[in-house]
Protein backbone atom coordinates (compact mmCIF):
# COMPACT_ATOMS: atom_id res chain seq x y z
CA UNK A 1 0.00 0.00 0.00
CA UNK A 2 2.81 2.49 1.32
CA UNK A 3 4.98 1.45 -1.56
CA UNK A 4 2.39 3.57 -4.84
CA UNK A 5 3.24 6.77 -5.82
CA UNK A 6 0.65 8.26 -3.33
CA UNK A 7 3.50 8.07 -0.66
CA UNK A 8 5.33 10.55 -2.75
CA UNK A 9 1.84 12.82 -3.45
CA UNK A 10 2.67 13.83 0.89
CA UNK A 11 4.36 16.57 -1.87
CA UNK A 12 2.23 16.51 -5.11
CA UNK A 13 -1.31 16.08 -3.30
CA UNK A 14 -1.36 19.74 -2.49
CA UNK A 15 -2.15 20.50 -6.04
CA UNK A 16 -5.13 19.25 -5.53
CA UNK A 17 -6.02 22.34 -3.32
CA UNK A 18 -6.68 24.12 -6.42
CA UNK A 19 -5.43 7.81 -1.02
CA UNK A 20 9.45 4.16 0.32
CA UNK A 21 12.56 5.94 -0.39
CA UNK A 22 16.39 5.53 -1.93
CA UNK A 23 19.36 7.52 -1.23
CA UNK A 24 22.46 8.65 -2.36
CA UNK A 25 26.05 8.58 -1.09
CA UNK A 26 28.22 11.24 -1.90
CA UNK A 27 31.78 8.92 -2.66
CA UNK A 28 35.11 11.14 -3.82
CA UNK A 29 37.90 8.79 -5.75
CA UNK A 30 41.62 10.22 -4.08
CA UNK A 31 43.39 11.96 -6.43
CA UNK A 32 46.51 12.85 -4.74
CA UNK A 33 49.56 12.22 -6.00
CA UNK A 34 50.45 8.78 -5.79
CA UNK A 35 53.11 7.36 -3.27
CA UNK A 36 55.60 4.58 -4.14
CA UNK A 37 53.41 2.69 -1.17
CA UNK A 38 49.84 3.47 -3.24
CA UNK A 39 51.25 2.19 -6.13
CA UNK A 40 51.79 -1.24 -4.70
CA UNK A 41 48.31 -1.29 -3.65
CA UNK A 42 46.54 -4.55 -4.26
CA UNK A 43 44.39 -5.04 -7.69
CA UNK A 44 41.25 -5.84 -5.35
CA UNK A 45 42.08 -2.45 -3.79
CA UNK A 46 42.19 -0.69 -7.06
CA UNK A 47 38.92 -2.35 -8.28
CA UNK A 48 36.64 -1.33 -5.22
CA UNK A 49 37.96 2.48 -5.78
CA UNK A 50 36.59 1.85 -9.69
CA UNK A 51 33.59 0.31 -8.15
CA UNK A 52 33.15 3.52 -6.43
CA UNK A 53 33.72 5.99 -8.73
CA UNK A 54 31.26 3.99 -10.72
CA UNK A 55 28.72 4.54 -7.76
CA UNK A 56 29.32 7.70 -7.87
CA UNK A 57 28.76 8.89 -11.73
CA UNK A 58 25.50 6.48 -12.07
CA UNK A 59 24.05 8.46 -8.84
CA UNK A 60 25.43 11.76 -9.36
CA UNK A 61 22.23 11.64 -11.71
CA UNK A 62 19.73 10.24 -8.82
CA UNK A 63 19.78 13.21 -6.16
CA UNK A 64 16.39 14.55 -5.35
CA UNK A 65 18.03 17.98 -5.29
CA UNK A 66 20.42 20.15 -6.83
CA UNK A 67 22.64 20.49 -3.91
CA UNK A 68 25.82 18.12 -3.61
CA UNK A 69 26.01 16.40 -0.52
CA UNK A 70 29.17 18.57 0.97
CA UNK A 71 27.20 21.16 0.56
CA UNK A 72 23.77 20.13 2.73
CA UNK A 73 24.34 21.54 5.72
CA UNK A 74 24.12 25.20 4.28
CA UNK A 75 20.52 24.29 3.13
CA UNK A 76 18.78 22.17 5.69
CA UNK A 77 19.67 21.50 9.33
CA UNK A 78 17.84 17.96 10.18
CA UNK A 79 15.83 16.92 12.62
CA UNK A 80 16.07 13.50 15.11
CA UNK A 81 14.97 10.76 12.68
CA UNK A 82 16.23 8.13 14.45
CA UNK A 83 15.15 6.41 17.71
CA UNK A 84 11.38 7.92 17.50
CA UNK A 85 9.03 6.56 20.02
CA UNK A 86 6.05 5.59 17.63
CA UNK A 87 2.61 4.09 18.95
CA UNK A 88 0.65 2.40 16.23
CA UNK A 89 -3.03 2.28 17.68
CA UNK A 90 -4.66 -1.63 15.69
CA UNK A 91 -8.04 -1.71 15.88
CA UNK A 92 -9.80 -4.20 16.87
CA UNK A 93 -11.96 -6.81 14.31
CA UNK A 94 -15.24 -7.09 15.65
CA UNK A 95 -17.92 -10.26 14.77
CA UNK A 96 -19.98 -6.85 13.29
CA UNK A 97 -17.24 -6.03 11.61
CA UNK A 98 -16.62 -9.61 9.68
CA UNK A 99 -20.28 -9.59 8.97
CA UNK A 100 -20.85 -6.13 7.49
CA UNK A 101 -17.76 -6.84 5.12
CA UNK A 102 -18.91 -9.98 4.32
CA UNK A 103 -22.28 -8.49 2.88
CA UNK A 104 -20.25 -6.02 1.24
CA UNK A 105 -18.30 -9.28 -0.83
CA UNK A 106 -21.49 -10.68 -1.21
CA UNK A 107 -23.45 -7.36 -3.08
CA UNK A 108 -20.60 -7.72 -4.96
CA UNK A 109 -21.09 -11.00 -6.36
CA UNK A 110 -24.86 -10.92 -7.15
CA UNK A 111 -26.79 -13.64 -8.61
CA UNK A 112 -29.73 -13.62 -11.23
CA UNK A 113 -32.86 -14.17 -9.52
CA UNK A 114 -34.33 -17.44 -11.72
CA UNK A 115 -38.46 -16.31 -10.31
CA UNK A 116 -40.05 -14.97 -12.99
CA UNK A 117 -42.89 -13.23 -10.92
CA UNK A 118 -39.63 -11.49 -8.80
CA UNK A 119 -39.90 -8.20 -9.20
CA UNK A 120 -36.96 -5.00 -8.35
CA UNK A 121 -36.27 -3.55 -4.98
CA UNK A 122 -34.19 -1.73 -3.45
CA UNK A 123 -30.38 -2.83 -3.36
CA UNK A 124 -30.99 -5.29 -6.45
CA UNK A 125 -28.42 -5.34 -9.48
CA UNK A 126 -30.68 -4.92 -12.70
CA UNK A 127 -29.37 -5.44 -16.25
CA UNK A 128 -30.90 -3.22 -18.38
CA UNK A 129 -31.17 -1.65 -22.09
CA UNK A 130 -32.06 1.99 -22.21
CA UNK A 131 -33.18 5.03 -24.63
CA UNK A 132 -33.72 8.61 -23.59
CA UNK A 133 -35.36 11.28 -25.77
CA UNK A 134 -35.68 14.62 -25.50
CA UNK A 135 -38.83 16.13 -27.37
CA UNK A 136 -39.43 12.64 -29.64
CA UNK A 137 -35.18 12.47 -29.97
CA UNK A 138 -32.43 10.04 -28.79
CA UNK A 139 -29.88 12.40 -27.40
CA UNK A 140 -26.22 11.06 -27.09
CA UNK A 141 -24.61 9.39 -24.50
CA UNK A 142 -28.65 8.61 -23.49
CA UNK A 143 -28.62 5.00 -24.24
CA UNK A 144 -27.21 1.56 -23.40
CA UNK A 145 -27.92 -1.68 -23.90
CA UNK A 146 -26.94 -4.59 -20.79
CA UNK A 147 -26.20 -1.85 -18.44
CA UNK A 148 -25.95 -3.40 -14.56
CA UNK A 149 -27.29 -0.99 -12.90
CA UNK A 150 -27.86 -0.95 -8.81
CA UNK A 151 -30.63 0.71 -7.65
CA UNK A 152 -30.34 2.87 -4.86
CA UNK A 153 -26.78 3.66 -6.18
CA UNK A 154 -27.74 7.38 -7.18
CA UNK A 155 -25.66 6.57 -10.88
CA UNK A 156 -28.81 7.94 -12.38
CA UNK A 157 -30.97 11.03 -11.90
CA UNK A 158 -33.36 11.47 -9.77
CA UNK A 159 -36.10 9.17 -10.73
CA UNK A 160 -35.00 6.68 -13.04
CA UNK A 161 -33.72 3.70 -10.07
CA UNK A 162 -37.06 4.49 -8.29
CA UNK A 163 -39.12 4.31 -11.35
CA UNK A 164 -37.65 0.62 -11.84
CA UNK A 165 -38.88 -0.55 -8.21
CA UNK A 166 -41.48 -3.19 -8.68
CA UNK A 167 -40.92 -3.87 -12.24
CA UNK A 168 -40.36 -7.48 -13.43
CA UNK A 169 -37.79 -9.28 -15.64
CA UNK A 170 -38.70 -8.56 -19.63
CA UNK A 171 -41.16 -5.64 -18.24
CA UNK A 172 -40.07 -2.59 -20.16
CA UNK A 173 -41.26 1.59 -18.36
CA UNK A 174 -41.12 4.75 -20.25
CA UNK A 175 -39.67 7.18 -17.48
CA UNK A 176 -40.89 10.59 -17.82
CA UNK A 177 -37.77 12.88 -15.83
CA UNK A 178 -36.37 16.11 -15.79
CA UNK A 179 -32.64 16.64 -15.48
CA UNK A 180 -31.08 18.66 -12.59
CA UNK A 181 -30.93 22.25 -13.71
CA UNK A 182 -27.48 22.11 -12.53
CA UNK A 183 -26.45 18.99 -14.74
CA UNK A 184 -23.39 19.37 -16.57
CA UNK A 185 -24.21 19.14 -20.24
CA UNK A 186 -26.09 22.35 -21.04
CA UNK A 187 -28.57 21.34 -23.45
CA UNK A 188 -29.75 18.82 -21.38
CA UNK A 189 -29.93 20.90 -18.02
CA UNK A 190 -33.03 21.22 -16.70
CA UNK A 191 -34.90 19.59 -19.39
CA UNK A 192 -37.75 16.90 -19.57
CA UNK A 193 -37.01 13.46 -20.79
CA UNK A 194 -37.97 10.60 -21.64
CA UNK A 195 -36.82 7.00 -21.13
CA UNK A 196 -37.65 3.89 -21.95
CA UNK A 197 -35.88 0.83 -20.08
CA UNK A 198 -36.17 -2.98 -20.30
CA UNK A 199 -35.39 -4.92 -17.92
CA UNK A 200 -33.09 -8.11 -19.13
CA UNK A 201 -32.72 -9.54 -15.57
CA UNK A 202 -32.67 -9.03 -11.57
CA UNK A 203 -29.58 -9.83 -9.77
CA UNK A 204 -30.08 -9.97 -6.05
CA UNK A 205 -27.10 -10.41 -3.10
CA UNK A 206 -26.59 -14.14 -2.14
CA UNK A 207 -27.27 -15.41 1.07
CA UNK A 208 -24.36 -16.82 2.91
CA UNK A 209 -23.88 -20.62 2.75
CA UNK A 210 -21.49 -23.13 2.02
CA UNK A 211 -21.95 -23.80 -1.58
CA UNK A 212 -21.87 -20.31 -2.19
CA UNK A 213 -18.10 -19.92 0.01
CA UNK A 214 -16.82 -22.96 -2.01
CA UNK A 215 -18.32 -21.50 -5.60
CA UNK A 216 -16.89 -17.99 -5.14
CA UNK A 217 -14.07 -18.17 -2.80
CA UNK A 218 -10.81 -19.85 -1.81
CA UNK A 219 -12.13 -21.66 1.40
CA UNK A 220 -14.20 -24.82 1.95
CA UNK A 221 -17.17 -23.65 4.39
CA UNK A 222 -18.51 -20.48 6.09
CA UNK A 223 -16.82 -21.03 9.24
CA UNK A 224 -13.23 -20.96 7.50
CA UNK A 225 -14.16 -17.56 4.97
CA UNK A 226 -15.25 -15.83 8.49
CA UNK A 227 -11.85 -16.70 9.64
CA UNK A 228 -10.27 -15.50 6.19
CA UNK A 229 -12.49 -12.18 6.42
CA UNK A 230 -11.55 -11.42 10.32
CA UNK A 231 -7.58 -12.08 8.82
CA UNK A 232 -7.63 -9.76 6.10
CA UNK A 233 -9.55 -7.17 7.69
CA UNK A 234 -6.62 -7.24 10.95
CA UNK A 235 -4.02 -6.87 8.39
CA UNK A 236 -5.67 -4.17 6.81
CA UNK A 237 -6.15 -2.60 10.10
CA UNK A 238 -2.74 -3.12 11.19
CA UNK A 239 -1.09 -1.46 7.51
CA UNK A 240 -3.59 1.57 8.70
CA UNK A 241 -2.18 1.81 12.14
CA UNK A 242 1.68 1.76 10.71
CA UNK A 243 0.68 3.91 7.89
CA UNK A 244 -0.74 6.54 10.34
CA UNK A 245 2.10 6.06 13.13
CA UNK A 246 5.18 6.46 10.02
CA UNK A 247 2.95 9.22 9.04
CA UNK A 248 3.51 10.93 12.00
CA UNK A 249 6.84 10.21 12.21
CA UNK A 250 7.38 11.79 9.28
CA UNK A 251 5.88 14.87 10.11
CA UNK A 252 7.76 14.48 13.06
CA UNK A 253 10.82 14.89 11.33
CA UNK A 254 9.57 17.30 8.98
CA UNK A 255 8.77 19.88 11.97
CA UNK A 256 11.53 19.36 13.78
CA UNK A 257 14.32 19.87 10.54
CA UNK A 258 14.31 23.36 9.58
CA UNK A 259 15.82 25.18 6.01
CA UNK A 260 18.36 27.38 6.25
CA UNK A 261 17.48 28.45 2.71
CA UNK A 262 15.79 27.11 -0.30
CA UNK A 263 17.98 26.51 -3.45
CA UNK A 264 16.66 28.34 -5.63
CA UNK A 265 16.53 26.07 -8.75
CA UNK A 266 14.83 23.32 -7.03
CA UNK A 267 12.04 26.26 -6.17
CA UNK A 268 11.69 27.62 -9.12
CA UNK A 269 11.11 23.64 -10.57
CA UNK A 270 8.43 23.09 -8.08
CA UNK A 271 6.73 25.48 -9.06
CA UNK A 272 6.86 25.26 -12.99
CA UNK A 273 5.04 21.68 -12.10
CA UNK A 274 2.65 23.37 -10.07
CA UNK A 275 1.93 26.13 -12.77
CA UNK A 276 1.93 22.87 -15.93
CA UNK A 277 -0.56 21.53 -13.80
CA UNK A 278 -2.85 24.67 -13.67
CA UNK A 279 -2.60 24.59 -17.50
CA UNK A 280 -3.45 20.91 -17.78
CA UNK A 281 -6.31 20.97 -15.35
CA UNK A 282 -7.32 23.96 -17.67
CA UNK A 283 -6.76 22.24 -21.52
CA UNK A 284 -8.57 19.48 -19.95
CA UNK A 285 -11.49 21.75 -19.66
CA UNK A 286 -10.71 23.91 -22.63
CA UNK A 287 -10.63 26.96 -20.95
CA UNK A 288 -6.96 29.51 -20.18
CA UNK A 289 -5.70 29.03 -17.38
CA UNK A 290 -6.62 32.29 -15.94
CA UNK A 291 -10.40 31.18 -17.09
CA UNK A 292 -9.93 28.01 -15.22
CA UNK A 293 -8.83 30.07 -12.25
CA UNK A 294 -11.61 32.09 -12.00
CA UNK A 295 -14.25 28.90 -12.01
CA UNK A 296 -12.11 27.61 -8.92
CA UNK A 297 -12.77 31.04 -7.15
CA UNK A 298 -9.24 31.90 -6.95
CA UNK A 299 -7.17 35.04 -8.12
CA UNK A 300 -3.79 34.62 -9.50
CA UNK A 301 -2.22 36.23 -6.55
CA UNK A 302 -3.86 33.20 -4.55
CA UNK A 303 -2.59 30.83 -6.89
CA UNK A 304 0.86 32.26 -6.68
CA UNK A 305 0.95 31.91 -3.29
CA UNK A 306 -0.61 28.47 -3.29
CA UNK A 307 2.81 27.87 -6.27
CA UNK A 308 5.32 29.17 -3.97
CA UNK A 309 4.02 26.77 -0.49
CA UNK A 310 3.88 23.45 -2.66
CA UNK A 311 7.00 24.46 -4.21
CA UNK A 312 8.71 25.18 -0.17
CA UNK A 313 7.13 22.04 1.32
CA UNK A 314 8.15 20.14 -1.88
CA UNK A 315 11.52 21.67 -1.72
CA UNK A 316 12.14 21.31 1.95
CA UNK A 317 10.77 17.55 1.80
CA UNK A 318 13.49 16.60 -0.90
CA UNK A 319 16.01 18.23 1.45
CA UNK A 320 15.47 16.24 4.08
CA UNK A 321 15.33 12.72 2.48
CA UNK A 322 18.26 13.82 0.40
CA UNK A 323 20.25 14.48 3.48
CA UNK A 324 19.39 11.75 5.83
CA UNK A 325 20.48 9.46 2.53
CA UNK A 326 23.45 10.83 2.34
CA UNK A 327 24.31 10.50 6.51
CA UNK A 328 22.39 6.86 6.09
CA UNK A 329 24.67 5.84 3.03
CA UNK A 330 22.19 5.08 0.59
CA UNK A 331 21.42 5.58 -2.99
CA UNK A 332 19.05 5.08 -5.48
CA UNK A 333 20.44 2.18 -7.15
CA UNK A 334 21.49 0.27 -4.44
CA UNK A 335 19.89 -3.17 -3.81
CA UNK A 336 16.91 -2.02 -1.73
CA UNK A 337 16.19 1.18 -3.84
CA UNK A 338 16.22 -1.39 -6.83
CA UNK A 339 13.39 -3.65 -4.71
CA UNK A 340 11.66 -0.41 -3.94
CA UNK A 341 11.36 -0.04 -7.65
CA UNK A 342 10.01 -3.60 -8.58
CA UNK A 343 7.38 -3.54 -5.58
CA UNK A 344 6.06 0.35 -7.51
CA UNK A 345 6.31 -1.22 -10.50
CA UNK A 346 3.96 -3.80 -9.84
CA UNK A 347 1.70 -2.02 -7.12
CA UNK A 348 0.80 -0.32 -10.64
CA UNK A 349 0.66 -3.16 -12.80
CA UNK A 350 3.60 -2.69 -14.99
CA UNK A 351 6.60 -4.68 -16.08
CA UNK A 352 8.69 -1.66 -15.60
CA UNK A 353 9.80 0.72 -13.54
CA UNK A 354 10.69 2.76 -16.98
CA UNK A 355 6.91 2.82 -17.54
CA UNK A 356 6.21 5.22 -14.68
CA UNK A 357 8.66 7.35 -15.73
CA UNK A 358 7.46 7.84 -18.67
CA UNK A 359 3.80 9.04 -17.18
CA UNK A 360 4.78 10.51 -14.23
CA UNK A 361 8.39 11.97 -15.31
CA UNK A 362 11.92 10.40 -13.97
CA UNK A 363 12.04 12.93 -11.23
CA UNK A 364 8.72 12.16 -9.33
CA UNK A 365 9.55 8.55 -9.51
CA UNK A 366 12.88 9.05 -8.04
CA UNK A 367 11.69 11.11 -5.30
CA UNK A 368 8.77 8.40 -4.35
CA UNK A 369 11.62 5.75 -4.08
CA UNK A 370 13.53 8.04 -2.58
CA UNK A 371 10.50 9.01 -0.23
CA UNK A 372 10.29 5.18 1.02
CA UNK A 373 13.73 4.18 1.24
CA UNK A 374 13.43 6.99 3.90
CA UNK A 375 10.49 6.27 5.67
CA UNK A 376 11.23 2.41 5.94
CA UNK A 377 14.68 3.74 7.48
CA UNK A 378 12.77 5.51 9.61
CA UNK A 379 10.30 3.02 11.12
CA UNK A 380 12.92 0.25 11.30
CA UNK A 381 15.30 2.41 13.47
CA UNK A 382 11.96 3.68 15.72
CA UNK A 383 10.96 2.51 19.06
CA UNK A 384 7.44 1.05 18.21
CA UNK A 385 4.63 -0.05 20.68
CA UNK A 386 1.33 -1.41 19.21
CA UNK A 387 -1.81 -2.05 21.02
CA UNK A 388 -5.19 -2.41 20.22
CA UNK A 389 -7.70 -0.17 20.09
CA UNK A 390 -11.33 -1.90 21.00
CA UNK A 391 -14.80 0.31 20.10
CA UNK A 392 -14.83 1.43 24.03
CA UNK A 393 -11.48 3.43 23.25
CA UNK A 394 -10.09 1.84 26.24
CA UNK A 395 -6.53 0.18 24.73
CA UNK A 396 -5.70 -3.08 24.90
CA UNK A 397 -2.16 -4.81 26.38
CA UNK A 398 0.55 -3.73 24.05
CA UNK A 399 1.52 -6.58 21.60
CA UNK A 400 4.24 -5.57 20.06
CA UNK A 401 7.31 -3.67 21.88
CA UNK A 402 10.08 -1.64 20.64
CA UNK A 403 13.00 -3.47 18.63
CA UNK A 404 15.13 -2.46 21.87
CA UNK A 405 12.92 -3.46 24.34
CA UNK A 406 12.31 -6.85 22.83
CA UNK A 407 15.77 -7.91 22.76
CA UNK A 408 16.01 -7.12 26.25
CA UNK A 409 13.16 -9.34 26.73
CA UNK A 410 14.40 -11.95 25.05
CA UNK A 411 17.93 -11.61 26.78
CA UNK A 412 16.46 -11.73 30.07
CA UNK A 413 14.59 -14.88 29.50
CA UNK A 414 18.25 -16.44 27.90
CA UNK A 415 19.78 -16.03 31.18
CA UNK A 416 16.53 -17.37 32.92
CA UNK A 417 16.83 -20.11 31.05
CA UNK A 418 20.85 -20.57 31.78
Amino acid sequence: MKKKLCILVLALCMTASVTGCTSKKDTTSNTGAETEESKNASKEETAQNDSQEESEEVTEDTRIVSVAADQMDQYIKLGKYKGLELQEDVQDVTDADVDTQIQINLAQNPVEVEDENAEVKDGDVVNIDYEGKKDGVAFDGGSAEGFDLTIGSGSFIDGFEDGLIGAKKGETRNLNLTFPENYQEEDLAGQDVVFTVKINAIKTTPELTEEWVKENTEYDSVEKYKEGVRKDLEETNSETAKNTALSNAWTTVMDSSEVVKYPQEDVDKAMKLFDDNLKEYAQQQNMEPEEFLETQGMTQEQFDEQSKEYAEYTVKQNLIVQAIMDAEKMTLVDERSEEAKKELAANYSVDDISALAEEFGQETVNQSIALTRVTDFILDNAKVTTSIKTDDDKQGLAVEESEDTQEDSNLETEDAEE
